[in-house]
């Protein structure tokens, strides 16, 4: 009887010819108009493999209110597809697998057509091969392996796959969790990187601020009020905040590529200011600044400390100053974090440890999932693992890749994961 190691590099074809066709299927967001297509696509792929599917779309009250955006077109469908299992200990248990179908835009840079995947030196180019596209033909390949060789599944599968996670505020998977979609007493999220098993993530809010001055020419610059340089005082202050924050810390590991990259050990509060508009013309003394940024806050951090930090310093700043502005802070995803020795999560780590053949950490992330916001509604014990390397792949950036090796061995991963091979 051929290995699995054999079985899954068998269908190499198969898996590259599958991410290709996904990543055809234009999913980027913003507009996100082709989500239709690419859930009627995977729809009948899980149907040959006894999955009972639903096409789930976000009502339209829930999207006016949660997630209307005027850069955004078409409806907001999601797929949410379940098997049971026939027999096994832990058969009567439902495991949520999860990850996303949107794509960021592809921008300008690239070497190759981004929506059309090309394979070069070992590596798969395009948008979403890594995040988190290559994730999906990856499951599709070791439901095909499964069948191949008539392995039956640990648990009963819930397989959620979601759209706007790119532009949030509130994806798919957020109103799944809020509906009552998400029932598996376990997650395992297939959005991330393979550098670790990730059980923590930041939490992020954004924030804005409005500075206003009085406009006029700029010869008489003396008698209006300039509102960069009155916003050029608030940053000063803002980097003192910045100082602050970013000495906490996390008990959460990084990566360890992480680690060896910037010598960061654990987990960081940051705070980024990361756009800045004002002005109309070179002569025109300028009314009004906008500064925005985010804040990325630790799994240890209360959102009404962080929020009332932001609020005093702020204010603080425009009264040293006498500034006239006005500010707002809106939470987005919140933390995530599981127990590292919980037992669900160390399966996953000797899972990935021996498809990859490297010992796999736990760790915590820099970044936000909506999945945080999912696990907080539903209660259930989450980890991320997911097929690209944080800093290769390039996700978000033009020349997007993955290693075909990755995606043989996160197919491995999951046939590990998902079905019983004794």
């Amino acid at each position: 009887m051929p290995t699995i190691d054999e079985e899954v590099k068998g269908k190499r074809g198969e898996l590259l010819s599958l991410l290709k066709k996904l990543v055809a299927i234009r999913t980027d967001v913003p507009p996100g108009e082709n989500y239709n297509e690419i859930i009627d696509f995977l729809i009948p792929k899980f149907e040959a493999f006894g999955f009972k599917c639903e096409k789930v779309e976000m009502p339209q009250e829930v999207y006016e209110t949660r997630q209307k955006q005027e850069c955004l077109r078409g409806e907001r469908v999601n797929l949410v597809a379940r098997r049971d299992a026939k027999s096994g200990a832990g058969a009567k248990e439902r495991l949520t697998v999860y990850t996303h179908l949107d794509v960021v835009p592809a921008g300008s840079g690239w070497h190759t057509d981004p929506f059309e995947a090309t394979v070069r030196d070992d590596k798969v180019y395009g948008r979403g091969v890594a995040d988190s596209k290559g994730a999906v033909a990856c499951l599709l390949t070791a439901l095909s392996v499964a069948e191949t060789l008539e392995l039956e599944q640990k648990r009963e599968l819930e397989v959620v796959l979601t759209t706007d996670e790119e532009v949030g505020p509130y994806s798919g998977l957020c109103y799944l969790a809020d509906a009552g979609f998400l029932t598996g007493k376990y997650f395992l999220c297939m959005d991330g990187d393979n550098d670790g098993v990730c059980v923590a993530t930041n939490g992020i809010i954004v924030w804005e601020a409005e500075i206003f001055g009085k406009s006029c020419h700029s010869s008489y610059s003396f008698i209006g009020e300039n509102a960069i340089e009155k916003a050029n005082l608030l940053l000063n202050e803002l980097m003192r905040l910045k100082g602050t924050i970013e000495q906490r810390t996390s008990k959460m590991p990084c990566s360890p590529f992480l680690r060896e990259l910037t010598g960061i050990e654990r987990m960081r509060a940051v705070f980024n200011v990361t756009m800045m508009n004002a002005g109309v013309k070179e002569n025109v003394i300028p009314e009004r600044c906008e500064l925005r940024g985010d804040r990325r806050y630790l799994p240890e951090e209360p959102l009404e400390e962080v929020l009332h930090e932001l609020e005093e310093h702020f204010k603080r700043a425009a009264e040293k100053h006498g500034i006239r502005a006005r500010w707002e802070f809106k939470p987005m995803y919140p933390p995530m974090f599981t127990d590292p020795n919980d037992s669900f999560v160390e399966e996953v780590r000797r899972n990935a440890s021996a498809a990859f053949r490297r010992e796999m950490e736990i760790i915590g992330v820099q970044g936000s999932l909506d999945v945080a916001y999912a696990v907080k509604k539903t209660k259930q014990k989450a980890c991320a693992f997911g097929v690209g390397r944080s800093v290769e792949s390039n996700a978000h950036a033009p020349d997007e890749n993955v290693r075909i090796d990755d995606l043989l061995n996160y197919t491995k991963f999951l046939m590990l994961s998902l079905f019983n091979l004794d």
